[in-house]
């Protein structure tokens, strides 16, 4: 394989990875901010609270996995032919689809259930578990 391609593929998930930390990170200090305004359409909706605080921890959290992705699942697939940048789409989408669906989910909810925008969360879980599934079945293959 083209060293080449591998260099460019781990470089666009450390991209993608740094720029999603970067927004998550802001979404978390914007939540603690309305925290501690004390924003009454925050805090007087336990949904919304809810939904926007697993947006916050799922972007953080699959941001971050992009990262390791960057540096050890780039190296167990540079094999293969496209150096795993379909890996990386599924994980990227993955890291995309979940924490907005969560966040979306906090707008436009009834009472009880979250809006439409959660819809994308399993979609999002799907992307994951491909991709994840993609690395996992590579791993056992490579010596």
């Amino acid at each position: 394989m083209n060293p080449e391609i591998v260099t460019q593929e781990a470089a666009a998930a450390r991209r993608f990875g740094w720029s999603s930390l970067c927004v998550w990170a802001a979404t978390g200090l914007s939540l603690e901010a309305a925290q501690g305004w004390k924003l009454s359409s925050y805090l007087d909706d336990e949904l919304t609270r809810q939904l926007l605080r697993l947006g916050h921890a799922h972007g953080a959290v699959l941001s971050l996995m992009l990262l390791v992705y960057s540096s050890a699942g780039v190296p167990v697939l540079e094999q293969r032919e496209d150096a795993g940048a379909s890996v990386r789409k599924l994980l990227c989408a993955a890291a995309l689809l979940i924490p907005v669906g969560f966040t979306l989910g906090a707008f436009g909810h009834s009472e009880s259930d979250p809006g439409v925008g959660v819809l994308l969360v399993p979609v999002g879980a799907l992307c994951l578990l491909a991709g994840l599934g993609q690395l996992a079945l590579v791993s056992f293959r490579s010596r």
